[in-house]
């Protein structure tokens, strides 16, 4: 949704790329160094959001927050602050915004930050016109009030005093399709299985009849769409002698903007990792370098050397051969060449100096996997070697698959090259090898019972790339099929698995590179994951 956006911060780098973000985003900025300034845009035109600094010359932001609350109850309220202690934050929250950000601020935290604002402000402004609906006309109700209910997004909820339910609107029937009007069941034990059947003080309702205000409350209840997490809104709905004599709720879904902020919150983890791990690349990198350099030294040298010990030798044999030197006078050397085992060192240190060189290569492909893995995607898709990703991922995962299974690949050397987010499609890789590991690992008892098989291969397509990736596990019961990409769905005993690795990558080849990913799979005969991704695809920008 496009939105009006008035920025206010005396620092002009902030405000650029403030600006510069927001406008990336589809939305229209204005911006202003001081509260001054800001006051008399305000006065002069209307914004959907007004985000400002706390710390400013002359009057503070929190005195701008108070006067747009005032004046400009339309206008959404964001604080950017260099503060982040939560006594703070409540401090913040008590003037009515709808969220902070800390600085230094990042474009993922800033627009997240700005759509939950925009979409609180939404239901706030939708919420009052609710509630000044329903005070006029609580006591005749129309088809156009039940019109404007049934046409909401978000379930609404009516119930009087005693909890019993009086009106809910199509929405809120859908989500929970056994509950009706008048059902004698309490809302509180309507809408979450698992209360009990007395008065449940954790019922935002109940809070708003004891206190008379609005009340809110994030909760996850059991719908015929499974398990869903919504904002609960609730407010009193007073007579004209000022009693409460019902209330209403307003059921807002939340479940996919917390998955994403899940998501989001993975991304930075991940992202924190990879630079960790660039970090201890290049760090290792050069050590390495220079013992390889060393190893290689020692190799040459010592064929050097032992060409001398084989002249000294064969002058030794001659001079003893003929005589020339007294026994007693060849003894020693005889018997040091005997203690030293010179036959046995110029077989065995060759094929020291070559293991030693082998290991440093395989530190060195690991350090550059490593480096290729952990560098980040950027904001834009560029193009990148999938068989490259491939190959660093596989060698960067090595640990999870390799006292379970043997790696192969078959990848093609024609692949053209892919518009993609090269960290997150090394994400989804990482993901689909790592929970083959554990398969394999499931029915071998982590290998014990001899190695599995993890193959993967690629080929051009007539629209781009697909990669296969094989396994020999237990394979995906049918009757689990249609769960496999469901958020938080997960057959991996409790601590293992989180149900979060293979819907994210759905995601990700789906929704970010508009490819396709399915699978094959017989119970008893492994799995196969298929990614197709297209040559080209529309631009989308990272998450």
């Amino acid at each position: 949704m496009e939105a009006r956006i008035l920025l206010v911060d005396d620092e002009n780098a902030i405000r650029k790329m403030l600006t510069r973000f927001l406008v990336a985003a589809g939305h229209t900025c204005r911006v202003a160094e001081n509260v001054e300034t800001a006051k008399k845009i305000l006065a002069a035109d209307t914004f959907d959001l007004l985000l400002c600094d706390l710390k400013m010359p002359g009057e503070s932001g929190l005195e701008l927050l108070k006067h747009a609350k005032k004046h400009y109850p339309q206008t959404g309220r964001v604080m950017i602050t260099g503060y982040g202690s939560p006594e703070f934050a409540g401090e913040i929250l008590a003037v009515g915004v709808y969220g902070y950000i800390i600085k230094p601020v990042s474009k993922e935290v800033v627009l997240i930050t700005v759509e939950n604002a925009l979409r609180h402000l939404r239901l706030d402004l939708h919420m009052q016109a609710y509630k000044l609906e329903m005070e006029k006309k609580v006591s005749q109700r129309t088809e156009k009030l039940n019109a404007i209910m049934n046409s909401l997004n978000a379930g609404v909820v009516m119930v009087d005093r005693n909890m019993k339910i009086m009106e809910m609107n199509r929405k809120m029937q859908q989500f929970f399709p056994g509950v009706s009007p008048g059902k004698s069941m309490p809302c509180y034990k309507a809408f979450n299985s698992s209360a009990k059947e007395e008065v449940c003080d954790c019922c935002p309702m109940v809070a708003t009849f004891k206190s008379g205000k609005v009340c809110e409350e994030m909760k996850r209840v059991l719908t015929k769409n499974g398990k869903m997490d919504f904002r609960v809104v609730t407010s009193p709905i007073f007579d004209r002698n000022g009693s409460i004599y019902a209330g209403i709720a307003l059921y807002e879904d939340i479940t996919e903007r917390l998955v994403l902020e899940r998501d989001l919150q993975q991304a930075q983890k991940l992202e924190s990792v990879g630079q960790l791990a660039a970090g201890i690349a290049h760090e290792i990198n050069s050590p390495i370098q220079y013992i390889g350099d060393n190893i290689r030294f020692l190799k040459d040298a010592f064929e050097d050397i032992f060409k001398v010990l084989d002249s000294y030798e064969t002058f030794r044999s001659q001079v003893a051969s003929a005589g020339t030197v007294p026994e007693p006078l060849g003894l020693p050397l005889s018997e040091a060449i005997e203690e030293a085992d010179l036959e046995y060192l110029k077989e065995e240190i060759p094929q020291t100096v070559e293991q030693s060189l082998e290991g440093v290569q395989r530190v060195d492909r690991i350090v550059r996997a490593m480096k290729e893995y952990s560098h980040p995607s950027g904001d834009e898709k560029k193009t990148a070697d999938i068989n490259k990703i491939i190959e660093s991922t596989a060698t960067v995962c090595r640990n999870e698959w390799k006292y379970v299974a043997e790696l192969t690949s078959d990848l093609s050397p024609d692949l053209p090259a892919i518009p993609c987010f090269a960290g997150e499609i090394s994400q989804v890789i990482l993901n689909i090898i790592v929970n083959a590991a554990h398969a394999i690992g499931d029915i071998t008892e982590g290998g014990s019972k001899g190695m599995g098989r993890i193959s993967i291969s690629t080929d051009r397509t007539d629209k781009g790339v697909r990669i296969r990736l094989s396994d020999s596990g237990g394979g995906i019961p049918e009757k689990i099929h249609d769960r496999v990409f469901d958020p938080f769905f997960t057959t991996k005993s409790r601590g293992k698995g989180t149900g979060q690795g293979l819907a994210i990558a759905h995601r990700v080849v789906v929704e970010k590179h508009q490819g396709s990913l399915s699978f094959e799979s017989e119970p008893g005969n492994g799995t196969t994951f298929i990614i197709d991704l297209p040559a080209s695809s529309q631009e989308l920008p990272a998450s």
